[in-house]
């Protein structure tokens, strides 16, 4: 009896380490800190960000720098990501074959509606609530982007198990420029200079603002 229980213990353990290990799906959108630029950490995660590297390069010196980390005048950024998916269809929407189609002025406008000064971690954006019917929650902050744009950013704590503020933390973003309600997909990721908190794949390119 003894030996059938090892047995049992050993394969127990053998398989949760192989669901473990077999099961695991690296997005590249994901937390934790990364010893490289922001620049660098897209192009090495390209299933999500290859798109975003390109339109970054395309816009010019002034964005590779910023990107980079070594834009002085902004040592430190916050970005908030459109991804691959994002890129795409827009391109698919407005007839563009390729990133090298687009008015690199326009890429390195874009770019700027996605960026804002400083670090800011979700744990520094303050609590807040969503209203339903307003772009603006309750409380929260007003953010201002490099290119001029305004957003509104809270976090929200869900309840778990019927216990209030015990579970998931997310941040809730509107684009009153867009005048939209956005998703984040994942945030605090962390390259060097800078934290990126990345917009779901249901976002489109353009729709920070409405022009």
């Amino acid at each position: 009896m003894k030996r059938l229980a090892l047995y049992i213990g050993i394969f127990t353990c053998l398989w949760f380490t192989a669901c473990t290990k077999n099961n695991y799906y690296d997005s590249g959108i994901c937390n934790g800190r990364h010893d490289c630029s922001l620049l660098e950490y897209m192009e090495q995660h390209s299933y999500d960000w290859d798109s975003t590297a390109l339109m970054v390069r395309h816009a010019g010196a002034d964005m590779v720098q910023l990107f980079e980390g070594k834009d002085l005048a902004h040592p430190e950024i916050t970005f908030l990501g459109p991804t691959n998916h994002s890129i795409r269809r827009y391109l698919l929407q407005n007839g563009y074959g390729s990133i090298s189609e687009l008015d690199p002025a326009w890429c390195k406008k874009i770019l700027l509606q996605h960026v804002i000064d400083g670090k800011h971690m979700m744990e520094d954006i303050p609590e807040g609530e969503e209203i339903d019917g307003s772009i603006i929650g309750k409380d929260g902050r007003m953010y201002t982007t490099l290119n001029g744009n305004r957003m509104w950013m809270c976090t929200y704590t869900d309840d778990y198990n019927g216990a209030m503020g015990l579970g998931l933390t997310s941040i809730h973003l509107s684009s009153i420029d867009g005048r939209r309600k956005i998703q984040i997909a994942s945030s605090n990721i962390e390259p060097n200079n800078c934290v990126v908190h990345s917009l779901h794949y249901s976002f489109t390119l353009g729709q920070m603002v409405i022009e």
